[in-house]
């Protein structure tokens, strides 16, 4: 598939969408520049071509975590599309294995969440909603806007989804599930993750599509007790870090695109130096 024949950019202007399926949205296509796109040709243009058409990864921890977007951003669709399911003890027992299965029956339009996950949901929802600041940015916004737009110097069809997008405070907000939400862990985390990669493309996004957007920022929530919630922005050496990683990748992604060559490491011997933390 290219980007002239991607569902997103044949089925949508280009623009701001608010319901836009996530299969539509996450479908891969050759030079469609996103958060994902960017990530694997990071790595390599070789990578990215093999990102192209490896089938989607999904593990406990991804679907977690779109667990949690769902109940934090969109309550109402929570309730209605997950169910938690009981612990039936041990289904080699011919009578457990009856009652699960009885469940998953009667329940089978549902997305079924561990009953240790819906606890954790709840417990990080409900710190979300009694943290002051936390409250106060998740209120008044729509989750979930699908934006397009063409990258303006290589013509490159460009899409993003902000968790959630307020305009009337000219903000943009990504939620995260972590293990450590405090500063110097979560730094550490916008490096390993590449967020300050993401806020470069979300704010472009938003240029781009005329939201007009002041604040892009991270609330981060910890999976485990207590459950402890706190609010990061990037400084404006990250942000314009981000920009120029971002601005590479896609320009990067152009000229692999255009001369139909994706190479993966340079051919020749690398020189290594160990990492400052190590004794």
């Amino acid at each position: 598939m290219t980007h002239t024949d991607h569902p997103l950019f044949t089925n949508f202007p280009l623009g701001a969408h608010p319901n836009v399926d996530n299969a539509t949205y996450h479908q891969r296509g050759l030079g469609v520049v996103s958060k994902g796109a960017l990530d694997a040709i990071a790595r390599s243009p070789l990578h990215y071509q093999a990102w192209l058409t490896e089938p989607d990864k999904d593990t406990p921890a991804l679907a977690f975590g779109r667990a949690f977007h769902c109940a934090i951003l969109e309550p109402e669709r929570f309730a209605t599309e997950y169910a938690s399911e009981p612990d039936f003890g041990d289904c080699r027992k011919k009578e457990n294995k009856a009652a699960r299965d009885a469940w998953r029956e009667s329940n089978r339009a549902a997305v079924w969440l561990p009953a240790d996950d819906w606890e954790a949901i709840e417990h990080m929802v409900r710190a979300v909603r009694s943290h002051e600041l936390g409250r106060l940015i998740l209120r008044d916004g729509d989750p979930e806007v699908t934006l397009t737009w063409l990258d303006k110097a290589t013509g490159l069809p460009c899409k993003a989804r902000p968790d959630y997008l307020v305009r009337s405070r000219r903000m943009c907000v990504d939620v995260k599930t972590t293990d450590d939400a405090s500063e110097e862990a979560f730094a550490r985390t916008v490096a390993k993750y590449r967020y300050h990669v993401q806020d470069a493309l979300y704010r472009d996004a938003c240029a781009q599509t005329g939201e007009a957007v002041e604040h892009f920022l991270f609330v981060a929530v910890e999976k485990t007790a207590p459950y402890a919630v706190n609010v990061h922005t990037l400084d404006e050496d990250a942000i314009g870090r981000g920009y120029t990683r971002a601005r590479i990748e896609i320009e990067l992604l152009a000229d692999c695109v255009k001369r139909n060559e994706f190479p993966g490491y340079p051919p020749h011997i690398h020189t290594l130096s160990l990492p400052p933390w190590v004794a």
